[in-house]
């Protein structure tokens, strides 16, 4: 395992992660090999929550831009304990790691052929409890997640290049159904 960066800043981390987006495109796996490291030296770091701008977020009240540049965003946000985003997804790659606290994160794909509105079947690919420092990485076919918070003062860090879909999938899939909603903001 590589030793942690001296000191890490919020831009050695999104200028690691550029590099590794320009290396590897949408290759998730060899992506995510790529950014894990440059993401855990970012959250050894103590202070990032004195750090952000505040954001005005799609499933929780508190969240903030570490960093933005008009494609990449590194964002910083709180999951109170109990709550849970339900499975929903994005429409490009994402990365959700553990800042604080515990996460017990899902990753789902569709497994019908998508011919019917407001049905679907989900796949779990990936059902697993996030702790501090670990990371999951959501991408197409596989960008629906559902995540819950497990400890007080769960905070975790999301990585997006690119714009989300403005209108998204909410899935039930006990029901196999969705909802369509307008998103407020797709950055």
């Amino acid at each position: 395992m590589p030793q942690p960066t001296a000191n890490p800043t919020v831009r050695d981390c999104a200028q690691a992660i550029l590099a590794a987006i320009a290396a590897h495109g949408q290759d998730s796996v060899a992506l995510g090999n790529a950014i894990s490291a440059p993401l855990r030296d970012l959250m050894q770091r103590d202070d990032l929550l004195a750090h952000g701008i505040p954001r005005q977020g799609n499933n929780v009240a508190l969240s903030y831009y570490l960093y933005y540049d008009g494609e990449l965003s590194i964002l910083l946000f709180h999951v109170p304990k109990g709550q849970t985003i339900p499975p929903h997804d994005h429409g490009i790659w994402e990365t959700l790691s553990v800042y604080r606290g515990r996460v017990k994160h899902i990753v789902y794909e569709r497994a019908d052929d998508e011919s019917m509105p407001g049905r679907a079947e989900l796949r779990v690919i990936d059902d697993r409890v996030l702790e501090r420092g670990d990371f999951a990485i959501v991408a197409p076919p596989a960008d629906i997640h559902s995540f819950t918070a497990l400890a007080d003062d769960t905070y975790a860090i999301t990585v997006v290049n690119g714009m989300y879909k403005s209108e998204r999938h909410y899935y039930q899939p006990d029901e196999k159904t969705y909802v369509v909603r307008q998103q407020r903001n797709a950055r």
